[in-house]
């Protein structure tokens, strides 16, 4: 009797946990297909760009924005994916800010003059599950790069890494280190500015669905 008892204790358990285990995947299904079938508009007012460079040998983070964009949109409204797909944003180089008139100055003069780049242009190429490829023009050379991206609270996030040794970067790099070369020493001595960029659009959406 006792054996039939735990038996039975035992497929009760079993069935328990396979049914929550379902009800959480259905759950999960549904929350997928319901963002899939949201539309929005873009609220081109609100778009951020931003970005963060490295300097010194132990690879310290600087950041700064760029203040001005344009945007094209090939679609007016719809999902996520539909949205960015095609998207092109225009970037003037001379609205970089670093948060210092002097660094700006440097920039704009002597970096983004050495990298023939007056303006940063990008299409977005392809978008699939939160991934996507974009296509950027920097110092004549269009690279196709990798993206990844994410919508909370009705703001899509979209990070990506830059070499800018990809767009042949290497003398413009050379001519701010010279330009900069004692803010860009760390205390082992060594002036070190990094070609690897992190940069982050932030593109916040209005829901049409409400």
């Amino acid at each position: 009797m006792k054996l039939i008892l735990r038996s039975l204790v035992f497929l009760f358990i079993i069935s328990m946990f396979w049914s929550c285990n379902n009800s959480a995947k259905e759950l999960r299904e549904g929350k997928n297909e319901i963002s899939k079938n949201q539309s929005f508009v873009i609220d081109d007012s609100g778009i951020t760009v931003a970005w963060t460079a490295y300097k010194f040998t132990d690879k310290i983070a600087v950041t700064g924005t760029f203040d001005d964009y344009s945007i094209k949109k090939h679609s007016k409204s719809g999902s996520v994916e539909n949205l960015l797909t095609k998207l092109r944003i225009s970037i003037p180089t001379h609205s970089v800010d670093a948060m210092n008139a002097i660094r700006d100055f440097k920039l704009r003069s002597s970096f983004f003059d050495a990298f023939n780049t007056s303006t940063i242009n990008g299409t977005i190429l392809k978008v699939n599950e939160s991934k996507g490829f974009v296509r950027l023009k920097m110092n004549k050379i269009s690279k196709n790069i990798p993206f990844t991206y994410s919508l909370v609270n009705d703001t899509i996030s979209i990070f990506t890494k830059l070499d800018l040794k990809k767009w042949k970067g290497e003398e413009a790099l050379s001519r701010i280190e010279r330009e900069c070369v004692e803010h860009l020493k760390g205390v082992d001595g060594i002036s070190k500015l990094w070609p690897e960029i992190d940069v982050e659009i932030k593109i916040p959406l209005r829901n049409t669905n409400n």
